[in-house]
């Protein structure tokens, strides 16, 4: 192999390695809007647990209690107002659109 491209193999993992993995994970998440109007249409469906933005900043429709969420750059999704993501990737706490809550607890 020729020493340039040895070099070339090593400087890139390098990079990959000391490169935090928020900075590379936004490149494969998703595509940035192309305008404001883009950035800010309606989610297609309607958001029954309420509305956040994704890392490209476009109106998506935000977890209920017990979904899944967050992950790098929470390309799994955030929770509706009232509700936490936690480590276990899923939505705690109540909605604030519904009063509908996970873990569910009986009164």
């Amino acid at each position: 192999m020729p020493p340039n491209l040895v070099f070339v193999i090593l400087a890139l993992t390098v990079i990959v390695i000391l490169c935090p993995d928020r900075s590379l994970a936004g490149i494969w998440i998703c595509k940035p809007c192309a305008d404001e109007e883009e950035c800010n249409a309606p989610p297609l469906n309607r958001c029954v647990w309420g509305e956040t933005r994704d890392a490209c900043n476009r109106r998506i429709c935000a977890k209920g209690p017990g979904e899944r969420c967050g992950g790098s750059l929470n390309v799994l999704g955030q929770c509706g107002e009232g509700m936490m993501c936690k480590s276990d990737e899923l939505c705690y706490g109540c909605s604030f659109q519904t009063l509908e809550c996970y873990p569910r607890t009986s009164y």
